[in-house]
């Protein structure tokens, strides 16, 4: 036996190790499988030369992180789990469920649905069946699809009120099944929805583009009356002849917390005239939004102004913000049953059914009797990797919290705690080892790839930073390049708005100084705290201030728009082939002596690590992925 068990050992040695070798750069050796299913995009896109290139300076930088013991490194660590955690997030749910989920509430999302319910009260509804589609005819009628009439409709039959009034619907809110048939009914009709003996009726009067999560900041008039709205058009009014919007927040409303919270904040956009203010915010392109008319809303008048948007255009952006919505949403329940479903299917779970069966039909018929079980031997029924397990007697502790006139039904009792232990305990072991499942391997060990690869970058961008002498060579050998065909020199004024510029200009005219002028303006602010004029003197492309790509430039003083400002410039000099100083590299190009500095290093390992190549190998590969 034993030297049958040696030589099985022997053989699977034998095929581990004889798998093909791609490749051994320095301590890590690339088996040809590998390579092949972890780069194939790679050798599609690129080819097998240069998708081997790019692996070597991978593997490189990798080792390069590791022998400077990046792993050790508190950063790394705190980086590693702030990057778990978002990979766990990402592959939480497997992705063939998840995907297609999310896609189809994208698409709910960016078509708005004003909805009214009603849910039939049971004992409004005939006793015998048959009967119900005739009386919920007859209510259909009745309505006529007229929203009035569907409110009254809902006071008389409805088992709740929600959705009473017409009312935008967030498509993740009610029961997927009910979204889905609200986003199937036509508009402006009553259309009827039975699900699980349970009848709605549905009337959709209007849909509008969806714009996505609006920050507003928000005047409100808690008063209905036209007292209220006197209120209301008195603040507007200040605030067009120039008020700033937080002193008349201030000066009106009672509550500052009343509704928001300081300046800006998200709201769902429910009122039709504030998405029309929106609307037309958003269409305007500016910087600086003017504030709403006063609106009436159910329970007082506002003024609105408008910051900005999280953009839902692109499902790419939107995707994570409906995600985190929907794992707050009943939908959560349906991904997590599907999961444990997928989970059971898993080695480490473990389920007992015939101990099952044993302790369920063990349990005696009387509730004296059952209290006074005794366990000796506790049967295992579910275990769960190493550490999780359920035996019949957690399961009578369980039972043990039922009373007397409950206990009839214990039977059935049991096998609900068998399976909520279970899904409770499946779920809480895959957050424990979610790393560790083969699912998951994959991406976790790419990850940590990844984030060496980011820390060695991050030891040569410091060392570059730090490698004045480098620099300054490199600013010598690269002078060509790194050389400006022309740049002004001068002083840069950016006004706030155009009386400034008036006031700036006439004081060149006067030939005031620029130290003049900033003591002039200094402190000086608008309503919303806005400097009135920012002075910067440097050399600069004329590309980066906006002067004219084609004209002809001269000591002279310019004026054109940059940065939401009026730019007065007062042009000095004009110097053309102009040489980049080590300073300017420094604060702004330093990126370019990074680049330059990694390409060196990755030489230097080059040189310094043992790399070899199967040529066999290589040429397998370059058959099937030819160029």
């Amino acid at each position: 036996m034993r030297k049958i068990l040696f030589f099985y050992t022997l053989l699977l040695t034998g095929i581990i190790y004889s798998q093909p070798v791609l490749m051994v750069i320095g301590n890590d050796t690339v088996h040809t499988s590998n390579f092949e299913k972890n780069q194939q995009k790679s050798l599609e896109l690129l080819g097998v030369e240069q998708a081997i290139d790019s692996y070597i300076d991978f593997s490189l930088l990798k080792q390069y992180a590791l022998k400077h013991n990046v792993k050790d490194s508190p950063a790394y660590q705190i980086e590693l789990v702030k990057q778990g955690e978002k990979l766990k997030d990402s592959l939480y749910y497997p992705t063939e469920v998840l995907e297609p989920l999310l896609q189809d509430y994208y698409q709910k999302i960016m078509t708005e649905k004003k909805v009214q319910l009603l849910t039939f009260k049971g004992d409004v509804l005939p006793k015998n069946k048959n009967q119900h589609g005739k009386f919920i005819d007859s209510v259909i009628k009745k309505i006529n699809d007229n929203t009035l009439n569907f409110e009254e409709a809902v006071e008389h039959y409805s088992s709740v009120e929600y959705f009473k009034k017409p009312t935008y619907l967030d498509p993740l809110s009610p029961d997927k099944n009910l979204t889905d048939a609200i986003y199937k009914a036509p508009l402006n009709k009553v259309t009827q929805y039975e699900f699980m003996d349970v009848y709605y009726l549905i009337l959709v009067s209007g849909e509008r583009k969806y714009l996505g999560e609006v920050v507003l900041d928000e005047i409100f008039i808690r008063d209905t009356t036209e007292a209220g709205k006197a209120k209301a058009e008195r603040a507007y009014e200040e605030l067009r002849q120039g008020k700033s919007f937080s002193e008349v927040k201030q000066e009106y409303q009672q509550n500052i917390n009343d509704r928001s919270q300081g300046e800006g904040f998200y709201t769902d956009i429910q009122n039709d005239e504030v998405y029309e203010y929106v609307r037309r915010e958003i269409n305007i392109n500016t910087s600086t939004h003017e504030a709403s008319q006063p609106i009436r809303l159910e329970n007082g008048y506002a003024i609105y102004k408008y910051f900005f948007r999280e953009n839902y255009d692109l499902y790419a952006y939107a995707r994570n913000k409906i995600y985190t919505r929907l794992k707050k949403s009943a939908e959560a329940e349906s991904l997590n049953n599907i999961l444990i479903n997928e989970l059971k299917g898993y080695s480490f779970f473990r389920e007992n059914t015939d101990n099952i069966s044993r302790f369920i039909n063990s349990l005696p018929a009387t509730y004296g009797q059952f209290q006074n079980m005794e366990f000796t031997d506790e049967l295992i029924l579910v275990d769960i990797g190493e550490e999780l397990q359920l035996t019949d007697k957690m399961v009578w502790e369980q039972l043990n919290k039922l009373s007397k006139e409950e206990y009839p039904n214990s039977k059935l009792f049991a096998r609900y705690a068998v399976y909520d232990w279970e899904r409770v305990a499946l779920l809480d072991y895959y957050k424990t080892h979610f790393y560790e499942l083969d699912r998951i391997k994959d991406s976790w060990k790419n990850l940590e790839d990844q984030l060496l690869i980011k820390f060695a970058f991050s030891i040569i961008a410091d060392q570059a930073q730090r490698d004045i002498e480098g620099q300054e060579e490199f600013l010598r050998t690269e002078a060509s390049r790194l050389t400006w065909k022309e740049r002004i020199q001068g002083t840069f004024y950016y006004c706030l708005n155009s009386d400034v510029e008036k006031e700036v200009l006439q004081m060149l005219k006067n030939k005031k100084s620029a130290e003049y002028i900033k003591n002039h303006f200094r402190g000086k602010t608008d309503s919303d705290k806005n400097e009135l004029l920012l002075i910067n003197q440097g050399k600069f492309t004329r590309e980066s201030v906006n002067l004219p790509p084609n004209e002809k430039l001269s000591k002279k003083i310019y004026t054109v728009e940059s940065k939401n400002r009026r730019l007065v410039i007062q042009i000095d000099k004009i110097i053309a082939n102009d040489k980049m100083s080590l300073k300017e590299l420094q604060t702004t190009y330093i990126n370019e002596y990074i680049d330059y500095k990694s390409a060196r290093i990755l030489e230097q390992l080059k040189k310094e690590t043992v790399i070899n190549i199967n040529p066999a190998q290589k040429k397998i590969l370059e058959e099937r992925y030819p160029r």
